[in-house]
């Protein structure tokens, strides 16, 4: 990670503070060096690091940063969190995150909740020099024709730069999405082609009424939907579906870069996209090697 790391850090600070609804912020953050920054796909994965507990920012530079990182006291180290790229725009050195607003959970959400113009944080992110940074599951085949998005609001900013890029092809794809969100009026308006139908998910209507448990809702919805398995089981090897100990392990499985008219991306709490890669591979016969499942959190887990 020190050494061969595609990825470069990135000093930055907040140039403004938007809020989307009632459980997503927007930053956009600026910063000279973003001029070199680069993303390789709509759900682009980057890392940001925040100030500690006393509000420093000390974040290792150098070769061996990370090692010096992790050998940090845990009191003086920057927590580092997974976000994505919602829109980079070198030109203008600029850089969007969308965070979820769930309240004083942890560093990421303290942070959010009390960021302003002016806050800095340090961003690890791809280079504009480097030609494939990884940290992108977004590969759909050239020929694609179905596509089926299933996500909770944790993935919700790679469900909106999906959409948009799927509206800029020529011929877009047939594409449904399954959305779980927190509220009704976090519903936002997406911008997607022309053959796109959304289920919005949310697991309460307002603050005050009762909630769904996370993933409840999506997981109800995708086994009551018509969902027809456009790519099917074609061997036993498709077949077999090793259980994940989403507790110890990370659950990330991506899908195969083949030819196929069919392809789906799943994301959010690890449970739920378990429950549901078992029901779409298990119980309805999809091709696994047509889905990519990506665990983005854990309930009860902190994943860096």
């Amino acid at each position: 990670m020190a050494q061969r790391n595609p990825f470069h850090l990135f000093d930055v600070s907040v140039r403004q503070r938007i809020e989307l609804s009632p459980s997503m912020l927007r930053f956009v953050f600026a910063g000279e060096s973003l001029a070199q920054a680069r993303s390789f796909g709509p759900d682009q994965r980057i890392k940001i690091f925040f100030p500690n507990d006393a509000g420093e920012l000390s974040v290792p530079r150098g070769e061996d940063w990370y090692a010096r990182y992790r050998d940090q006291h845990p009191a003086q180290r920057a927590p580092m969190r997974t976000y994505t790229v919602r829109a980079l725009r070198p030109q203008a050195a600029e850089l969007d995150v969308d965070f979820v607003a769930h309240g004083d959970t942890g560093p990421a959400s303290r942070w959010a909740l009390q960021a302003r113009p002016g806050d800095r944080v340090v961003l690890m992110a791809p280079h504009a020099s480097q030609d494939d940074s990884g940290g992108v599951e977004w590969r759909p085949p050239a020929d694609v024709r179905d596509v089926l998005l299933i996500a909770d609001e944790t993935a919700l900013p790679a469900v909106a730069g999906i959409l948009e890029s799927l509206a800029a092809q020529p011929q877009p794809p047939k594409v449904r999405a399954y959305i779980e969100v927190p509220l009704r009026a976090d519903a936002v308006d997406l911008h997607g082609p022309p053959d796109l139908r959304i289920h919005w998910l949310p697991r309460a209507e307002r603050r005050d009424t009762d909630a769904a448990d996370y993933g409840a809702r999506l997981i109800e919805a995708i086994r009551a939907a018509q969902l027809a398995p456009a790519q099917t089981r074609t061997d036993a090897a498709e077949a077999e579906l090793s259980e994940i100990d989403i507790d110890r392990e990370i659950l990330w499985e991506q899908a195969a870069v083949t030819a196929s008219g069919f392809y789906a991306w799943i994301a959010g709490e690890a449970g739920a996209v378990m429950a549901i890669r078992r029901h779409l591979v298990g119980e309805r016969g999809f091709a696994k090697s047509a889905i990519s499942f990506m665990g983005y959190w854990r309930k009860g887990r902190v994943l860096e």
